[in-house]
């Protein structure tokens, strides 16, 4: 089957290129409709047909596995916007492509937005250029704190315990500093923990180009769940996260699903989000090597 290039009404033209690259099936089956995916074990065939190896998924949030290499998405409630990031970029294994499914799309709102890093990077260049210049000499730390107990009503989701899947702090600790490479976790008597990451630049080259790859704000609408500063402690001018959170807004796409659409993320390139929205809503994620 071949694909020929569609249009989608969201779509930008930045730094140039049309984003983003929407693909039609250029034949069609006995129905005339073509190439359809209709459940999660179709989906999966379309992730496998790209011959990407398989890459296990580990964070804080909760995904349920529903076929082989799917899971949804996202548990956390359609309210709560989950903000603009790359996938799984503070470990020190990250995957380098996520394939996203719509199986119900949201009756209002849902939609998952998407915005190329090295735009974000240029513009916090052309905007705060003296902020970028600190922040790449000397870099930033980073912290976000786990619930005290599991918490099915939040992005961050998992207690250490389940994140770790140990209840011994020595051993967690070194756990999250072999495979999280965070820098140390505090544990808290409440029973949640900060995991502090740091001093880091989150500006990355990958793959011959320089992208904004860590995120310097909340994941989610609600800025105490992390703690972001400078290598020294001093805060981020309000400057800074304020244009930030502007090129976001600026250069994003918001993509409005429809049943059986499938998104195809460059993770080393796109950062990507969760619009607040009503349910029902099912998005099922595939991620690869």
């Amino acid at each position: 089957m071949g694909f020929l290039e569609g249009k989608t009404a969201e779509e930008k033209v930045l730094g140039g290129t049309v984003f983003p690259k929407v693909l039609h099936p250029s034949c069609t089956d006995e129905s005339g409709t073509g190439f359809q995916v209709f459940s999660p074990e179709d989906f999966a065939r379309v992730v496998e047909s790209f011959k990407w190896d398989e890459m296990c998924y580990m964070g804080a949030t909760t995904r349920v596995k529903v076929a082989h290499r799917v899971h949804t998405a996202n548990e956390a409630p359609l309210h709560q916007l989950i903000n603009f990031h790359h996938e799984m970029s503070l470990l020190k294994e990250f995957p380098s492509k996520i394939f996203f499914f719509c199986s119900v799309p949201s009756p209002e709102g849902g939609e998952t937005s998407i915005v190329p890093s090295h735009i974000i990077l240029e513009k916090m260049e052309e905007r705060v250029p003296e902020f970028v210049r600190r922040l790449s000499e000397t870099g930033c730390i980073f912290s976000f704190k786990t619930p005290k107990e599991e918490d099915s009503g939040a992005v961050v989701s998992k207690t250490w315990k389940t994140l770790l899947q140990t209840d011994d702090q020595v051993e967690a600790e070194n756990r999250a500093r072999a495979m999280i490479a965070c820098d140390s976790v505090v544990f808290n008597q409440d029973g949640s923990a900060e995991f502090i990451f740091g001093p880091m630049n989150p500006i990355k080259e990958l793959e011959g180009k320089r992208v904004w790859f860590r995120t310097i704000l909340s994941y989610t609408g609600n800025e105490r769940d992390v703690e972001v500063s400078f290598s020294d402690g001093s805060p981020f001018p309000v400057e800074a996260t304020n244009a930030y959170k502007s090129i976001l807004e600026e250069n994003c796409v918001d993509l409005s699903w429809q049943k059986g659409d499938i998104l195809l993320v460059d993770n080393l390139s796109v950062q990507h989000a969760r619009r607040p929205g009503k349910p029902p809503r099912v998005i099922l994620v595939s991620i690869c090597k």
